[in-house]
């Protein structure tokens, strides 16, 4: 049978290459109650987080989007395919859409709740949609996102302020003037929100060692998000990862959704691993 996945943004599915049998479940990013805007169709990720840099004053909401505009894309969906398979974030409510959903197309539709995000939910999408084409059973392809979300971690750091590479300082003169970041980690399974103050030279070299820990002797996909492209941390990041191991020279690098953005900081950086198929 063909499935057709739909996964929701916080994956960042739209920002990478994945197959036609693959769709995200759009969020709604509200400004102020009166601004509406698709997430990645009407406001791509970098447009949102220069939104928060330069317009103090906005105060965003992430929403789900009515359930009219799923159904919709479900019977598209139906028209080339036996059922439909949606991967969701559990930590955005979807709770009544799910049940909803369930009421108009028992047999045609499935669901898999997930605590994952990121890439790590877009891999775990990925992975699903390759083993429904090889006809693996559905939960068999379940078992497989477990397992994926299972060996699979994120290191976030969360600066307070950003420093443009193209304007940056002199090494004293920013260690000194700029604040304090804070370092953050989450694995599958339970949340560690670590957060030590540290100085901005030291805060990458903290995240870089507990980072190249978790993956030692490990078969992994790296990957870097990221929500400004511009970044000094990130190039910073990026340098210290490529002086210390090879094979992160060819790491995967996709924005940051908004989503996570609202929770961990407008100015997060993110490296992670996902397990190796």
């Amino acid at each position: 049978m063909k499935t057709k996945i739909f996964v929701t943004s916080d994956s960042g599915i739209d920002y990478i290459s994945h197959p036609y049998s693959i769709s995200s479940i759009s969020t709604l990013i509200k400004f102020f109650d009166v601004e509406e805007y698709y997430d990645y169709i009407d406001m791509t990720a970098e447009k949102f987080f220069n939104r928060l840099r330069y317009d103090s004053k906005s105060v965003p909401t992430i929403n789900t989007i009515g359930i009219e505009y799923i159904r919709n894309d479900i019977n598209i969906a139906l028209e080339s395919y036996d059922n439909v398979l949606m991967v969701i974030n559990n930590d955005l409510d979807y709770s009544d859409i799910v049940q909803g959903l369930k009421k108009d197309y028992g047999d045609k539709i499935d669901f898999y709740l997930t605590s994952a995000t990121g890439y790590i939910l877009a891999s775990m999408a990925l992975e699903c949609d390759k083993a429904l084409k090889e006809e693996k059973s559905l939960d068999t392809a379940k078992k497989i996102m477990d397992d994926i979300y299972a060996n699979s971690a994120t290191f976030l750091m969360s600066p307070e302020n950003d420093i443009s590479s193209f304007t940056i300082m002199t090494e004293e003169k920013r260690v000194s003037e700029h604040p304090k970041a804070t370092i953050l980690y989450f694995d599958s399974l339970v949340t560690h929100q670590v957060k030590e103050k540290e100085k901005d030279k030291d805060i990458v070299v903290i995240l870089v060692s507990r980072y190249l820990a978790a993956i030692e002797n490990k078969t992994v996909v790296p990957f870097i998000m990221y929500s400004n492209k511009d970044s000094y941390y990130l190039k910073l990041l990026e340098s210290k990862l490529l002086l210390i191991h090879r094979r992160l020279r060819t790491i995967k690098k996709i924005p940051i959704s908004p989503y996570l953005g609202l929770k961990y900081g407008k100015n997060i950086i993110a490296i992670g691993y996902v397990k190796a198929s």
